[in-house]
């Protein structure tokens, strides 16, 4: 008598999960076309960077980069409120129309595995762009950074970082074409193609989800649009003192390897203030960010690079 064993699957961190199905497959590769075919072909938007996810410690990290991201548009999303009922709150920006971007805007939950996320800059968000969607039992592999320099609406000067799912690799094996193959397989062994191979065939799934019906508010035509989605409201945080830098003082930020920056304190004289947890915007920046905030012999190092002799010391 032959023993057949259930298939074991883990999802990017190497838990025990549910396997991906091939409809799991197609729903994040239907949705990775619509982001390539938004970024790549848009004439307002100009490709600043593209950064390969190498490593499965990567990969992680990339997820990490999402959550923390959530984390600091709730904090924003708080502090636009407080702007919007009358404080004033200087380096706080609106959006242009004045108002506060609803949460499910930016992010929504689908289920254990899937969720909607735009990117990792909230800054300025362009609703037109079509929702990304992340699984978390299949790696994206590239982080690709745009800049929107010649709209002539509220969305110029849009800088955007979005991991992305390179379409042909997660298309089922048996959907793919002979050239697709190829590619996908110069892809995995580390060949990135300037223009990426997009099918112009689409087979859309019908996902079978149980929890309330709620549509992400884009004007794209979702792949789960059909599917029930559960929206997870924001979380309430404890309120912190705002700290109004003093007049004459300098920003300083944190620049990334992806091209965009993260304010984290600013200069006193020649003194550096960092952003501390008593400071609310301290909790706008990202989890790694205020590690790095704590670490006092890395941030002086990292500090004394930047400024040179310029620096002349933390401020106490």
């Amino acid at each position: 008598m032959n023993i057949i064993y259930a298939q074991k699957c883990y999802d990017i961190y190497e838990r025990p999960s549910d396997c991906a199905t091939e409809n799991d497959s197609l729903v994040v590769y239907n949705n990775a076309l619509k982001i390539y075919e938004f970024y790549e072909k848009n004439p307002d938007y100009v490709k600043l960077k593209s950064v390969r996810l190498k490593t499965k410690q990567e990969v992680i990290n990339c997820f990490y980069q999402l959550e923390n991201a959530v984390d600091s548009f709730i904090a924003l999303s708080q502090l636009r409120d407080r702007v919007i009922n009358g404080e004033n709150l200087p380096n706080v920006l609106l959006p242009r129309d004045g108002k506060n971007i609803p949460m499910n805007e930016y992010y929504v939950y689908i289920d254990d595995y899937r969720f909607y996320q735009r990117e990792l800059e909230n800054g300025i968000l362009n609703i037109n762009s079509p929702f990304p969607i992340y699984d978390i039992r299949i790696a994206p592999l590239i982080i690709n950074s745009y800049e929107n320099r010649f709209s002539r609406d509220e969305y110029n000067g849009d800088f955007v970082n979005v991991a992305l799912y390179i379409p042909v690799t997660i298309k089922p094996y048996k959907l793919l074409t002979d050239s697709e193959k190829i590619i996908r397989t110069e892809i995995l062994l580390g060949v990135i193609p300037k223009k990426i191979l997009q099918s112009k065939s689409k087979i859309e799934p019908k996902p079978k989800l149980n929890s309330k019906p709620i549509k992400p508010t884009s004007k794209d035509d979702s792949p789960l649009e059909s599917a029930n989605i559960n929206y997870v409201p924001p979380i309430i945080r404890k309120q912190y003192k705002y700290t109004i830098p003093p007049s004459g003082s300098i920003s300083i930020y944190y620049l990334t390897q992806y091209g965009g920056g993260y304010l984290m304190g600013y200069m006193v004289g020649r003194k550096f203030r960092k952003y501390l947890p008593t400071d609310e915007f301290y909790w706008t920046l990202p989890k790694w960010l205020r590690d790095f905030l704590d670490n006092d012999i890395e941030l002086e190092k990292y500090l004394r690079n930047k400024l040179g002799q310029y620096y002349n010391g933390l401020y106490k």
